[in-house]
């Protein structure tokens, strides 16, 4: 079976403090040569991504803004004529998601968020963690928007249904929640089990996440990783226990921990020879 490694990055793969990952480095090169597929499923921007991969030193196929897009489709389907990315269909771009936003939410409720373009540069530095290029990237969002919410749980609520109604959906991320379509991370997970499967495959999806968007990702793969969060409760999902891996550290000690075990699961697994 082939494995793939669906992976959120912010606190999952990347350290909370940091966003680095760089103590297990060379893990992943060393995972990567031994055949496993590593595809990261992030709520940030097409360039960040790019710039992981950048860092990594290897072209791996992404994930990007909470599923509008999937790039470097060829790396799944070994097809060199595919077109290097797809788009959802659910994807709407970010003027106008502000131009509904700006519309149809009530001004009570507008109130209680504070968008991330609007923030002035301190409170985007402390929110987003980033400076400079890192943080023009951060900000650089195509098909999403992130913002603070300050009201309560029947307030989000009915942002969310106002939303709903215009195809828009709310996503609660580690620091932010995040403005878009109707897509999210779990969107490719079954394209890639059957474009996999048309070139003789059989995939072992691995998920590994720690925030409420990384949800549907998880339940929709073969083993699911959990991993924890400073000062938050562990993330819960509606999966049998036996397809759950909760890892004992943060990140990314904890992503290396939980995905060894998680591919120990895989009935063919060869690869934990490695390093």
């Amino acid at each position: 079976m082939n494995n793939i490694i669906i992976t959120d990055l912010d606190g999952s793969l990347l350290s909370h403090s940091y966003f680095s990952f760089k103590q297990i480095h060379s893990d992943l090169i060393n995972l990567l040569d031994s055949g496993t597929l590593i595809l990261p499923a992030s709520s940030k921007t097409k360039i960040e991504m790019e710039m992981f991969c950048a860092e990594l030193g290897r072209i791996v196929p992404f994930i990007y803004e909470n599923g509008a897009g999937l790039q470097n489709v060829h790396q799944i389907t070994s097809e060199k004529s595919s077109k290097p990315f797809i788009l959802s269909q659910a994807a709407i771009n970010s003027q106008k998601i502000w131009e509904i936003w700006s519309e149809f939410v009530t001004e009570e409720l507008k109130n209680q968020c504070l968008f991330a373009h609007e923030m002035n540069l301190k409170q985007q530095v402390d929110v987003f963690g980033l400076t400079g290029q890192k943080l023009d990237n951060a900000l650089g969002r195509e098909y999403s928007l992130n913002f603070k919410f300050y009201g309560n749980q029947t307030q989000l609520q009915h942002l969310k249904h106002i939303l709903s109604t215009k195809n828009l959906t709310v996503q609660q991320g580690g620091r932010l929640m995040t403005l878009s379509g109707k897509h999210n991370k779990a969107d490719y997970c079954n394209f890639i089990r059957t474009k996999q499967k048309s070139f003789g495959l059989e995939p072992f999806l691995v998920g590994v996440g720690d925030s409420e968007n990384d949800v549907d990702m998880l339940e929709n793969c073969d083993i699911a990783c959990i991993i924890p969060r400073p000062h938050k409760p562990l993330l819960s999902i509606s999966i049998p226990l036996e397809r759950t891996i909760v890892a004992g550290n943060v990140a990314p000690l904890g992503w290396l921990e939980a995905v060894r075990k998680a591919l120990s699961f895989n009935p063919i697994e060869e690869t934990l020879c490695y390093g």
